[in-house]
């Protein structure tokens, strides 16, 4: 499975097709980089990155490495909500809480640097010079959310999802919740995803998924 596909990313022409071992080593270098701007297990981490970029790779890698460090991920949330302890946006950076520390990404098709770089913002590709040696995970305790903001997932709601051993394309941005659940899926079983964030002009989802042997996500 670490070198099967796990994650395929299409925009437009750009094609970026990342196996397990590959989204393992971004995941350990983003979980490096949460540890050294200071955040533990328990921290509440902001992704408007997810919620306005469902159907980028780097969403789902800071999705993950949320779970693997114990951190809660919290993706859209009203004015009213507790600060989060740092946010991860995309190249825009609106948002994301003025109050609390910024990694900006540019959601270029290989993780490069931002072109326009908020002031003071970490750009994501300094995550690039991280180790790529998986730190040991942070296990969660039972009563953790795995997701807060304008959806919650508890660790109940994540073991409770069935394996997926095939490929899944997604053309249309679910709710983020309902896309960590398929790859939640995916990770439990031997499925992977297949992510289209922009639709090459002539093509349809339909034949992307034939061509990619693959289901269409409903």
């Amino acid at each position: 499975m670490e070198a099967a596909p796990l994650i395929t990313w299409y925009r437009g022409r750009d094609r970026v097709e990342l196996s397990g071992r590959t989204v393992g080593s971004w995941v350990a270098k983003t979980v490096h980089l949460l540890t050294e701007e200071g955040i533990a297990p328990g921290d509440r981490v902001g992704l408007p990155l997810l919620a306005r970029h469902p159907l980028h790779w780097v969403s789902l890698t800071w999705l993950l490495s949320c779970w693997w460090a114990g951190v809660v991920p919290v993706v859209g949330r009203g004015p009213s909500d507790a600060p989060t302890d740092l946010d991860v946006s995309g190249p825009d950076p609106s948002g994301s809480d003025p109050r609390v520390p910024l990694v900006q990404c540019s959601l270029a098709p290989l993780g490069g640097a931002c072109r326009n770089p908020a002031p003071g913002a970490i750009d994501f590709s300094d995550a690039l010079a991280m180790p790529d040696e998986m730190p040991a995970s942070a296990c969660a305790r039972p009563t953790t959310a795995r997701m807060e903001g304008t959806a919650s997932l508890s660790e109940a709601d994540l073991a409770a999802v069935l394996p997926i051993d095939r490929r899944m394309l997604v053309a249309t941005a679910p709710p983020p919740m309902d896309l960590a659940l398929l790859l939640t899926g995916c990770l439990t079983g031997s499925g992977s995803l297949i992510l289209v964030d922009e639709m090459l002009d002539g093509s349809t989802p339909a034949a992307l998924a034939d061509q990619e042997g693959a289901e269409i996500a409903s």
